[in-house]
């Protein structure tokens, strides 16, 4: 964009563009969706996308956009956020079970403790980018917990632990780190899926 020399996209572009290019990618991704399914989520995706690309920048700084960096599915995105959201729904689906009595001390790996750190930060995330006007803190936080949940799914079995007591405790942490994403998704007016 350049308004010196009168050259801007519109708002409707960038939604309807982000659209596209998350259809496309949900198409790679998950074949089996039916196209009303596709377009459904390319819908939510890409305005998520837009939003998190505007939100996750420091009001400082200058808004940087590229597609590539606004739909990575990999990385920093609301795309990524919302894959790990319906990551820990998919789990919570499979098992199939509500965790009877969770014992927490069976969480011993340090990707559990780190995961547990971090979500008890939450709070003072929020209140923090509340007092001081930095919706960004909760882009950063969310993609932070993001980052090591996925690290600890694809590290740790959660369903098929070695015992159905670690199990249950594994469920009931992805059980807490579902709730987060999803608040703080919510809380960036970015819509939490239950399927990507």
């Amino acid at each position: 964009m350049s308004s010196r020399r009168g050259r801007y996209i519109t708002l409707d572009e960038v939604m309807a563009g982000a659209a596209e290019r998350a259809y496309n990618e949900v198409s790679k991704r998950s074949p089996h969706l039916s196209d009303k399914e596709k377009k459904e989520i390319s819908e939510f995706v890409g305005k998520g996308a837009v939003k998190y690309a505007l939100i996750a920048v420091d009001p400082t700084k200058p808004v940087v956009f590229t597609w590539d960096r606004v739909l990575d599915f990999e990385k920093n995105s609301a795309p990524y956020i919302q894959y790990s959201h319906a990551r820990a729904q998919s789990i919570l689906r499979k098992a199939s079970r509500e965790p009877e009595k969770a014992d927490y001390s069976l969480l011993d790996d340090s990707m559990e403790h780190d995961i547990i750190l971090t979500l008890s930060r939450f709070p003072e995330v929020f209140v923090d980018a509340a007092e001081n006007l930095r919706p960004n803190a909760i882009a950063d936080y969310v993609n932070a917990l993001a980052d090591k949940f996925n690290r600890f799914y694809t590290k740790l079995p959660v369903i098929k632990a070695d015992s159905v007591e670690r199990s249950d405790a594994r469920l009931a942490l992805v059980d807490a780190a579902r709730i987060v994403l999803r608040n703080a998704l919510k809380l960036l007016g970015i819509e939490a899926p239950e399927k990507m």
